[in-house]
């Protein structure tokens, strides 16, 4: 049975945040979740090191954050369906093993930091290797792998993503 994710077992609360009944947050004492923000049904959120999602930001259903680093966006940011936000992974170092089942002394784990600036959209089945900076305004396409920071203001697709286009500046606040 899943644990009931209740406000006070948040690091941070922010007011009118919707989470979907079928959301799960390992260590929601980590995660900080801004103002007006909805993570929808079967959103995986693991804590890490700490995890801040901005004011206004929607994380559609099936997508993961994941791998114990850290994690942070900016205001209305967006991340659609299956989405993976990795920011932490194993490597095989100098002849390290790749199994999380062993003592860490033994593996070779990178854990980084994976930032969304304000603005930014992520599409479906993207993937986010740690790391990286997604600069304001970026949008990421559809399964798109990215693997190194993101210029602001730009449309970026591909396995490695590439920049194909410029997004317009956001002319309004709605604040």
């Amino acid at each position: 049975m899943s644990e009931i994710l209740t406000p006070e077992k948040f690091k941070y609360f922010g007011k009118n945040v919707k989470i979907h009944e079928y959301t799960k947050i390992i260590y929601p004492e980590r995660v900080e979740i801004g103002d007006g923000s909805q993570l929808d049904d079967f959103v995986l959120i693991n804590g890490g090191q700490g995890i801040v999602i901005g004011r206004m930001n929607h994380i559609a259903s099936f997508v993961s954050i994941i791998g114990g680093g850290l994690f942070t966006t900016g205001d209305y940011a967006g991340i659609a369906a299956g989405a993976r936000i990795i920011t932490g992974t194993h490597h095989y170092g100098d002849g390290m093993r790749i199994s999380p089942l062993i003592p860490e002394a033994e593996q070779c784990v990178i854990r980084g930091y994976v930032r969304l600036e304000q603005d930014v959209f992520v599409g479906s089945n993207a993937i986010i290797f740690p790391n990286v900076t997604i600069g304001e305004g970026a949008i990421i396409g559809a399964g798109a792998l990215v693997n190194k920071d993101i210029t602001a203001w730009t449309i970026n697709v591909g396995t490695p993503s590439r920049v194909v286009g410029i997004r317009p500046r956001i002319k309004t606040n709605p604040y």
